[in-house]
């Protein structure tokens, strides 16, 4: 490789390990989230994203966290905090498990600091050992040139806190990015006895990949004795290439999964089984109240406008369109037919139940759970194990005074290192 190809290398990475290009893509990341915040999002709220002007459904406002842009931003913060959180691997390994005790006092820290005074330096040397170990101090000594110098270090792993905390956020996004690219979510409202192509349900982020058939064998709006509204139950079989593979009732917050596409019970609705003969042709036709329905091959629309269901009968009232007008309106009861401009014949047969289904796959969910666990180790490390460190160095003074100085690295931390530094001075001096 040529200097100028080790010359781009570096720069590169002199330009993801800054903390100033994480704070920019950071800052764009909060803006893009900002509007997706701001205007409704297709994937979220179907209904408001189509209320939105059409200048900004064109410009992609209301798809923000699905888009290429957005993905391309938290890749490059991915990039960026790999980056740094490498660059800073070694220097935190290295202050953690092996670190080099100072040498000189110019060098001890100055801002909590003190020193303590004894007529034998092997005396003063044991002492500090004894005690330092016994507040659970991990201690790393030198001998050089007649002084003893010295780095003890309590909470080490506390050191590691910042660190795990950026590779839990690079977990997330990469959790994040897998669920975006390689996962979908989508949405199905079928009446009971309805066969449903996984492929046909309504997608409003990602790709359906798999080719199941979800048939609903029953749905159930149960009520206890009090009168109190108990759950709404869906009872589906997953049918792959002609065969059911699996049986099993969903309601809410009780899901069904079945290869990684999770079924959630979204809402209820009732319904009414319609028969339609138009020109020789029947259609049967499930339609929920306030749906619209256009038989294939025909001009027509049926609207299902308002329904009362009771325990003997249930009624109906319906609309027939053309592309130009109504042609049809009535009330029905089950059983019940119309004729229609002495053309299309309408039969009300019986009152089903539809069920609203969320359909959801995301590959990166355990993704984002490790990086969350990661998450809160990473915080507890940051606030509650915080590290002490604390370095000194023992000479013996041409009096043949033991003289040993300390100071303790403070960081954030100045109240609470100076309290626990003074008492161990005050501990040395007795």
């Amino acid at each position: 490789m040529d200097n100028r190809s080790d010359g781009l290398i570096d720069k590169v990475w002199d330009i993801f390990s800054s903390m100033k290009t994480g704070l920019v893509l950071l800052g764009l990341v909060a803006i893009v989230s900002a509007i997706g915040t701001l205007i409704p999002q297709e994937s979220l709220d179907p209904e408001g994203a189509r209320a939105v002007s059409e200048i900004w459904r064109t410009l992609g406002f209301t798809r923000v966290y699905n888009s290429p842009v957005f993905q391309f931003l938290l890749g490059l913060l991915c990039i960026n905090l790999i980056v740094c959180s490498v660059q800073r691997f070694g220097g935190i390994y290295k202050m953690t498990y092996k670190p080099e005790p100072i040498q000189e006092q110019a060098k001890l820290p100055q801002k909590v600091k003190a020193t303590v005074t004894g007529s034998q330096a092997e005396e003063l040397k044991q002492k500090t050992l004894a005690l330092f170990k016994k507040k659970g101090f991990h201690v790393t000594e030198l001998e050089k040139e007649g002084k003893w110098c010295f780095t003890a270090q309590k909470h080490r792993s506390g050191n590691w806190g910042s660190f795990v905390t950026h590779i839990a956020f690079v977990i997330l996004i990469l959790g994040a990015l897998i669920g975006s690219l390689s996962g979908f979510k989508g949405y199905m409202m079928a009446s009971e006895g309805s066969v449903v192509p996984i492929q046909e349900i309504e997608i409003s982020k990602g790709k359906v990949q798999e080719n199941f058939m979800v048939r609903i064998n029953s749905v159930e709006d149960r009520i206890l004795p009090t009168g109190e509204r108990d759950n709404w139950y869906t009872n589906l079989s997953i049918i792959e290439s002609g065969v059911e593979v699996l049986q099993g009732t969903l309601s809410v917050n009780h899901p069904l999964t079945y290869k990684g596409v999770t079924f959630y019970q979204s809402s209820y609705a009732t319904g009414a089984l319609f028969n339609l003969e138009v020109e020789g042709k029947e259609y049967t036709i499930p339609l929920h109240n306030g749906g619209i329905y256009n038989p294939p091959g025909t001009h027509l629309y049926l609207v299902l406008a308002g329904m009362k269901t009771g325990a003997e009968n249930s009624v109906i009232l319906y609309q027939l369109y053309n592309e130009k007008s109504q042609i049809g309106m009535g009330q029905l009861t089950s059983g019940e037919s119309d004729t229609i401009d002495d053309t299309y014949k309408l039969t009300f047969d019986k009152a089903i139940a539809f069920t609203g289904l969320q359909v959801k796959k995301d590959p990166g969910v355990w993704v984002v759970w490790l990086g969350s666990a990661l998450l809160m180790v990473g915080l507890v490390l940051c606030f509650y194990w915080r590290p002490v460190r604390i370095a000194g160095i023992l000479e013996t003074k041409e009096d043949h005074e033991a003289r040993l100085d300390l100071g303790a690295h403070t960081g954030k931390l100045y109240t609470g290192i100076k309290e626990e530094f003074e008492k161990l001075i005050e501990e040395l001096k007795e």
